[in-house]
């Protein structure tokens, strides 16, 4: 059985992290980054952009790949995800919760509220890469 391939977004803004309130499972009511699966017409990277800006209304551009986050165990799914950190386009970013997003806040790195998948793993190493 081969893997699906998704892409995480960690936005970054004025030193914080964009997270949102997942509305379904896996991890619903868990807080988690922006993302989801990448198409079969599109890179990973514009992957990313585009399940941002259709989550939590934003458009940002990616600044740099964080990593390859594929232990078998990270998501019942069995998805393989490519992160990427991300700044708004914006000068005064206004996220605001659309699909898959029960809410939205920005939360400071270091003391991320109780996150799913491995997405506490994906800021740290976010963080540790600035």
């Amino acid at each position: 059985v081969t893997r699906p391939l998704a892409t995480d977004g960690v936005v970054l803004i004025d030193g914080e992290v964009l997270v949102m309130e997942r509305t379904h499972d896996p991890y619903e009511g868990d807080w988690v980054l922006p993302g989801g699966f990448v198409e079969r017409e599109e890179r990973a990277r514009e992957a990313c952009v585009r399940e941002v800006r259709e989550e939590v209304g934003l458009a940002v551009s990616v600044e740099g790949f964080v990593g390859l986050y594929d232990h078998p165990d990270r998501d019942e799914r069995g998805t393989v995800s490519a992160a990427y950190r991300c700044r708004p386009v914006a000068d005064d970013p206004q996220p605001e919760p659309r699909e898959e997003a029960r809410r939205v806040h920005t939360v400071d790195p270091g003391d991320l509220p109780r996150m799913g998948f491995d997405h506490a793993e994906v800021v740290r190493d976010t963080f540790e890469g600035i």
